[in-house]
């Protein structure tokens, strides 16, 4: 799938920080710029950014070259055209596809107004369409091209530790938001309403489930899972690191960080039992179109709906592309 020449025509140099799915076809990786580690760490925006896709139906790897972006989510929208949309934390959007390939304006907002409050914390889509949520508690949609709406009216911005980190929704009127330390609210389609969430931790991730739930990754790996005002702890983590993703992928939660990947499955979570080539892509996980893609610093593997296969290992290419 990723020959030695497509590697070191569009990854060598670069990390993967960011994929997403257009569809089964179409697989999008954001890779940031490598720096010399024995020098000051630059700013992010003064490192080069590549948007790669690659086109399995084609076997065929392009990529776009991108200057001035931090920390570039990668996104992909049904609504209102098939696209990926990409925005970085200060809200800047990168957007490809469907004759487009254009840095379109920020998101505004800012200084307490919305649809953008203040920094961009992570985008999604639902129902079709591609959703961003940031501190401090704001929830935005896209409608079009350089049209964004807040998702509400917003709820107030709080004082303190507040969200939003993350959000997911069985529906367009039925969305849950968090972050901050423990800080939980839903938005039934006309309002905002806080939840009584029965913890302070911080907290990283959301996930709707099909079955139902609501699952919570707070501080650690530790989920809670529930809906309404009703919660309970079902994991107590240990990690160093929370679960950056989390995922509903054929009967369960996927959850991944850079260390692994994990699933939860009639709620108890364990340790994936796929093979550890598998695992160490983990970092990142995006559903769509009835398969899910998951990418990380050493690689990225792909989940048909029936087992995995590795795409590619970024170790073992670059072996090869030092002779080793």
């Amino acid at each position: 799938m990723l020959r030695i020449e497509d590697y070191k025509a569009y990854f060598e140099g670069f990390g993967i920080r960011d994929a997403v799915l257009r569809d089964r076809n179409i697989l999008v990786f954001i890779a940031l710029q490598d720096w010399d580690d024995a020098k000051p760490r630059p700013f992010e925006e003064e490192l080069k950014t590549r948007y790669i896709c690659y086109f399995r139906d084609e076997d065929r790897w392009g990529a776009d070259h991108l200057e001035g972006f931090a920390g570039l989510m990668a996104g992909a929208s049904l609504k209102p055209l098939f696209q990926n949309v990409c925005v970085d934390r200060s809200g800047q959007v990168y957007v490809k596809g469907s004759g487009a390939s254009e840095t379109e304006r920020k998101i505004p907002g800012g200084m307490g107004q919305g649809p953008k409050r203040g920094s961009v914390r992570n985008i999604k889509q639902l129902n079709g369409w591609l959703f961003g949520c940031g501190s401090p508690r704001s929830l935005f949609k896209r409608t079009g091209r350089e049209h964004w709406e807040e998702v509400g009216p917003l709820p107030p911005e709080g004082r303190g530790e507040t969200g939003f980190q993350d959000f997911d929704g069985f529906s367009e009127s039925d969305i849950y938001a968090a972050g901050g330390k423990g800080d939980v609210w839903r938005y039934d389609g006309t309002a905002w309403h806080k939840i009584a969430f029965p913890s302070n931790m911080w907290i990283e991730s959301v996930c709707c489930g099909e079955d139902g739930y609501v699952y919570i990754g707070a501080q650690s790996g530790t989920v809670y899972r529930g809906r309404g005002d009703q919660w309970m702890m079902i994991h107590q983590g240990d990690l160093s690191l929370p679960f950056r993703d989390m995922v509903w992928f054929k009967d369960r939660v996927y959850a991944t960080n850079d260390y692994g990947l994990w699933e939860i499955h009639e709620g108890r979570l364990q340790p994936s039992q796929a093979p550890i080539e598998i695992t160490n892509c983990a970092g990142n996980l995006s559903v769509a179109d009835g398969v899910m893609l998951m990418a990380g610093a050493y690689g990225a593997a792909l989940h048909d709906g029936q087992s995995w296969s590795r795409l590619f290992s970024i170790a073992e290419l670059a072996r090869q592309a030092q002779g080793g």
